[in-house]
């Protein structure tokens, strides 16, 4: 008896690490997929280059169609109801492991090593499809770069005469905008959906020299987001869908925030993941429209100029802005309004956690990006008349 308990003990305890061996095993090809995902974005981060021309202006381009296309036959957000289901399948699943565990039909070490092998697996294939149908055009080359709009000291004068150009057609075009309204209506008079899609659409196709094969049609339309409410809470005006190709926007901002966040959206949707050339695209996608409630948009969105005119040289910036009109002043003001959110732990987080995304893709400057399209602003205005489109 004493030698068959000795020799069944030898053959449990020889197991063991043939199990442990074969659970390790089984990590090998998730952990590689997942190692493999972070070495193609770091090889991609030293060849800007190489993104830009055969990944953005060529693959991206044709899997964002391919992608985008299936959406027009949607009116709801598609991106939307991913993330429900998502949501509820991965809240279905802790759920039916913590049953299991509580029925002690698994046990724990086994659970932990399933959902670390699945994290694995989740990670390692999401980063790729992530990097392959949209992220890694983080990497393309920056629009200023593209553009030979490399910003310069600016004097004085210069920022001044260009802040005096941007209030100017602040006002002209908000009057266009409320040509035939009644007397005493507050605003300009604002498109529909529709035609707002068109506009800006159209307004992309003749951006054709700049832009390239990004100008053409063939994708998704901009579309509501049903959640406009909880957006708003969070101050995000819009948010694009690499995975189902969809620009979504917050469908409660104001009106005259409406057309340049639809464009920055738009823009993105054509490959320009940074927040700066997101901004500046969209920008001059809205000011050479067709309407003058988009150009409008797109005007004053570049009224951040005047910010650095007020660090300079206090005194000018109060007399430029003295010029502003009535109306855009309230629109100015009605949009602060609605965008300024008292701070809370989830406000906190939400601009941590866009923060820490943006820097993990190798915008350096993180949340600060979105205001850097500044200096693309004044440096466009420093080298062609304002009057000038962008050839």
């Amino acid at each position: 008896m004493a030698s068959g308990i000795t020799r069944r003990t030898n053959i449990e305890a020889a197991g063991r690490p043939t199990s442990t061996l074969r659970r390790w095993r089984e990590l090998v090809a998730p952990a590689a997929l997942f190692c493999a995902a972070l070495g193609l974005h770091a090889l991609a981060g030293q060849n800007p280059e190489v993104v830009e021309h055969y990944y953005s202006r060529y693959f991206y381009l044709s899997v964002g169609r391919e992608i985008a296309f299936v959406n027009k036959f949607f009116r709801f957000s598609l991106s939307e109801v991913l993330a429900v289901v998502v949501l509820g399948g991965l809240t279905g699943g802790l759920i039916w492991q913590a049953r299991r565990l509580y029925l002690r039909r698994v046990k724990a070490p086994d659970l932990v090593f399933s959902c670390v092998r699945g994290a694995l697996w989740v990670a390692g294939a999401g980063v790729m499809l992530f990097l392959l149908v949209w992220g890694l055009n983080y990497q393309r080359q920056p629009l200023a770069q593209s553009l030979n709009l490399e910003p310069r000291a600016v004097s004085g004068d210069e920022l001044e005469a260009i802040s005096r150009t941007i209030v100017s057609e602040v006002n002209r075009n908000y009057e266009e905008g409320r040509d035939g309204r009644e007397l005493g209506a507050r605003g300009i008079v604002p498109l529909g959906r529709a035609e707002l899609y068109e506009v800006i659409e159209a307004s992309f196709r003749r951006q054709a020299p700049l832009l390239g094969e990004a100008s053409g049609g063939g994708f998704g339309p901009p579309k509501p987001v049903y959640v406009s409410r909880l957006m708003s809470r969070f101050s995000i005006s819009g948010m694009y869908s690499p995975f189902t190709g969809e620009p979504n926007y917050n469908a409660e901002q104001p009106a005259s925030d409406l057309p340049f966040s639809i464009a920055h959206e738009m823009a993105h949707q054509r490959g320009y993941a940074r927040e700066d050339d997101a901004n500046f695209i969209a920008f001059l996608i809205c000011i050479n429209s067709s309407h003058p409630s988009v150009r409008y948009s797109g005007h004053l969105r570049s009224m951040s100029v005047l910010g650095v005119l007020a660090r300079f040289a206090p005194r000018r910036y109060n007399e430029v802005v003295a010029s502003l009109a009535p109306g855009p002043l309230a629109d100015i003001q009605a949009s602060s309004s609605f965008w300024v959110r008292p701070e809370g732990h989830f406000n906190r987080a939400t601009y941590g956690v866009t923060d820490a995304y943006l820097k993990i893709n190798g915008v350096n400057s993180g949340l600060k990006n979105y205001n850097e399209v500044v200096r693309l602003i004044i440096s466009y205005y420093l080298t062609r008349p304002a009057e000038e489109p962008l050839p």
